[in-house]
């Protein structure tokens, strides 16, 4: 037993500084990043759908007739700031839309709808 007692002693030092650990007022109150929580991330050029290399994506035809299935009448179908489909078109409900896709889980990222 004497050896994980050095070991134990060691992941304690380094549970603070991986945030396991965090004590005091700001580990309870501490609001998650919005990025973190919706599941994409904003920069300053766009939104950041995936760092998944390109072999990885969905193919841009099949993407376009999974949206179409999904009720998106597509005006245009792009690759936005390297890492999302995009589509600009209709959502089922007839509304002028921007959905940006994650092109590895086709998951929808983000969804501006014209008011």
């Amino acid at each position: 037993m004497k050896p994980l007692i050095p070991l134990l002693a060691s992941l304690l030092v380094l549970l603070p500084a991986i945030g396991f650990a965090q004590t005091g007022p700001s580990a309870k109150t501490a609001p998650a990043p919005a990025a973190a929580s919706s599941g994409y991330a904003r920069t300053a050029g766009g939104t950041i759908c995936t760092t998944a290399p390109r072999t990885e994506w969905f193919p841009e035809d099949e993407m376009r007739l999974l949206a179409q299935h999904r009720g998106y009448r597509i005006k245009t179908f792009k690759v936005a700031n390297n890492s999302c489909y995009e589509v600009y078109g209709f959502d089922r409900h007839g509304r002028i839309v921007e959905a940006y896709f994650n092109p590895v889980t086709t998951r929808l990222v983000r969804e501006n709808i014209a008011r």
